[in-house]
């Protein structure tokens, strides 16, 4: 057979394995969403699928009180306070508050406490964080969460499920079942990364229960 007879038949035979590829279904590779998805409820009433990474424990690297090792410890007693701190008197004891820490007085002198919870505040503390649990917004610093209140801030208990990046000096540390938590305040926290990868500690039940 010529050369000239075969062309026609090659693009013939060409043309079909094209079409036939083009026909062909591709396998496509589905994965799983292993992410956790809760719904919530938007305030003009619609719902709206929020997906979020549960948090794992990790072994944490730095000091649990890192972000504020440069204020005093919880427990410790002074002798004097910063001159521009306030007075503030509730349930019958008149504490001094300063820079987002609170003082009782003990004697002559100042033991550093918690916050008393149902206190308010007009203004809140430099260095503040916020942290949305269940929908509602906390303000935390220095071991103390707030929640706003008619123009105000109101100390509260913390909520479990909380991420701060930090506590006050004064923590107690425990080992539980080989793994280590923080206390304070009756609150347990433990070592985990947020979404960035970060060290922080989330608010959890008691571990040893």
């Amino acid at each position: 057979m010529k050369k000239s007879a075969l062309f026609p038949l090659l693009l013939i035979l060409i043309s079909f394995g094209l079409t036939a590829n083009a026909q062909r279904p591709k396998k496509v590779a589905i994965r799983k969403n292993k992410a956790k998805i809760t719904v919530a409820k938007h305030p003009n009433g619609k719902k709206v699928v929020i997906k979020k990474k549960p948090r794992r424990r990790v072994n944490r690297v730095t000091v649990a009180h890192f972000h504020y090792k440069h204020l005093p410890r919880r427990g410790a007693v002074v002798t004097s306070i910063n001159t521009k701190s306030l007075t503030i008197n509730f349930k019958g004891i008149g504490y001094r508050s300063y820079a987002g820490i609170w003082y009782r007085p003990q004697g002559k002198r100042w033991v550093v406490v918690r916050t008393p919870i149902g206190v308010r505040i007009k203004v809140l503390p430099v260095g503040y964080t916020r942290c949305v649990v269940n929908s509602r917004t906390y303000f935390y610093y220095y071991g103390t969460y707030y929640i706003k209140t008619n123009n105000e801030y109101e100390v509260v208990r913390g909520p479990i499920g909380a991420e701060i990046e930090s506590l006050p000096e004064g923590y107690n540390t425990l080992t539980i079942n080989g793994e280590q938590y923080y206390e304070l305040d009756g609150i347990y926290y433990m070592p985990s990364l947020n979404e960035n990868n970060q060290e922080i500690l989330v608010a959890i039940s008691n571990p040893a229960k």
